[in-house]
This record gives C-alpha cells, sequence and structure tokens, in this order.
C-alpha cells in the first residue's frame, strides 16, 4: 500500500515537467505537419523512389535509435522479482512513454503516408481517386492522418484492391498502437510501479530487536 502511494506522489511531483514537455513536441508536431501541408513538393513516379528510399531509412533509423533507448531503460530497472521477459516489456513501455503520444503518431502517420506512396507508384492511374495528376506528399499524408483519426476522407478513395487493403490495416493498426500506448500507463501490480519509475524498491529499516 504505501509503494502504490509513493508511485502516485511522485509522478504528481513531475506532472508539470511532462506537460512543458508534452507542449513543446506537440508544438514540434504542429510545425512539422505545417511544413509538410504547406512546403510539400511534387511527387511523380521518379521522385517517389527518391522519397521512399530517403522516408524508410529514417524509419530504420528511428527503430535503431528506440531499440537503444529500450536497451538503456532496461539496464537502469531494477526489478528482481519480475523475470527477463515482463522486464523487457517494462523496459519498452517506459520508452513509449517517455517518446509522448504526440510523436509516435507523427512516426505513425508518416510510415503510413509512405505506404500510400508506395501503392500509388506501383498503379498510378487506379489506385486513388481524386488525387491531382501530379500529387504533392501532403496528399498521402492527409489521407494518412484521416484514415487513422476517424476514417478515409471523402475526397481522396481508394480505388484499388492494394489501396483498400492498405487503408483496412491503418484502421486497425491504429487503434492497436493507441491501446498499446495506453496500456503503457497501466501498473500491473507494485513490481511494475517500480519499473515505471526507474528505481529500485528502499531498503526499509529494519524493526530494533526486543528484549527476550
Amino acid at each position: 500500500m504505501r509503494r502504490g502511494l509513493s508511485f502516485q506522489l511522485a509522478s504528481a511531483e513531475r506532472l508539470p515537467g511532462n506537460l512543458r514537455r508534452g507542449g513543446v513536441r506537440l508544438l514540434i508536431a504542429c510545425l512539422a505537419i505545417w511544413g509538410l501541408g504547406m512546403l510539400s513538393p511534387e511527387i511523380d513516379r521518379e521522385r517517389a523512389v527518391v522519397v521512399l528510399v530517403v522516408g524508410w531509412s529514417v524509419i530504420v533509423a528511428g527503430l535503431l535509435v528506440f531499440a537503444m533507448g529500450t536497451q538503456r531503460v532496461l539496464a537502469r530497472l531494477d526489478v528482481p522479482l519480475l523475470g527477463p521477459g515482463v522486464a523487457r516489456v517494462a523496459a519498452v513501455l517506459v520508452a513509449l512513454r517517455r517518446v509522448g503520444l504526440v510523436l509516435l503518431a507523427l512516426a505513425f502517420f508518416l510510415f503510413w503516408t509512405l505506404i500510400y506512396i508506395g501503392v500509388w507508384r506501383w498503379h498510378p492511374e487506379g489506385a486513388f481517386h481524386g488525387l491531382p495528376q501530379t500529387p504533392r506528399f501532403s496528399d498521402f499524408f492527409y489521407y494518412a492522418v484521416s484514415t487513422a483519426f476517424i476514417s478515409p476522407p471523402g475526397d481522396i478513395t481508394a480505388a484499388s484492391k492494394g489501396a483498400r487493403t492498405a487503408t483496412m490495416i491503418e484502421l486497425l493498426t491504429g487503434t492497436a498502437a493507441l491501446a498499446a500506448y495506453l496500456g503503457s500507463f497501466l501498473e500491473f501490480g507494485s513490481g511494475a510501479a517500480v519499473a515505471a519509475t526507474e528505481h529500485g524498491t528502499p531498503e526499509q529499516p529494519r524493526p530494533p530487536p526486543t528484549g527476550s
């Protein structure tokens, strides 16, 4: 009971700093979306190859950075009561919480934007209806964001089998990704609470010996 209370108080003390970091991340995401929407270049089939190569390289680099960060979190955890597999899961959840929902959502949107660009490049004439003759990167980004939040937009629709399949998979994975992120805030007992705060359990003072 005392452990759970101390964990909640520690979270409340860190709340102002978390709000500041969340606000900064939201501002960065808004600036990135503005840049993608207003400064987005046109894409033809040749430029699409360059965009895909650069985009997937950035995503792979981001995954490597996330994996290294997760390993650092795992090395700092002090969870003697948890097995190695549970400790790894706790480290991944802590790393997800550090990244934040805003940046995770932005990475998710960019991932699916690249998917849709690849689908369009494979069959430009029939993949999507509503795209201009020479679409922009922001057109695919707009489609990915709209699909993830609510449903595919009405002005751009998936026409080919590949585009429709990708759209349905994004709807499913978007729900699963949000559930995984929200699950990172759940407490799996007092041991997981200690893991989330990345601190070991302080040693309790031993009671003085009683006389016979």
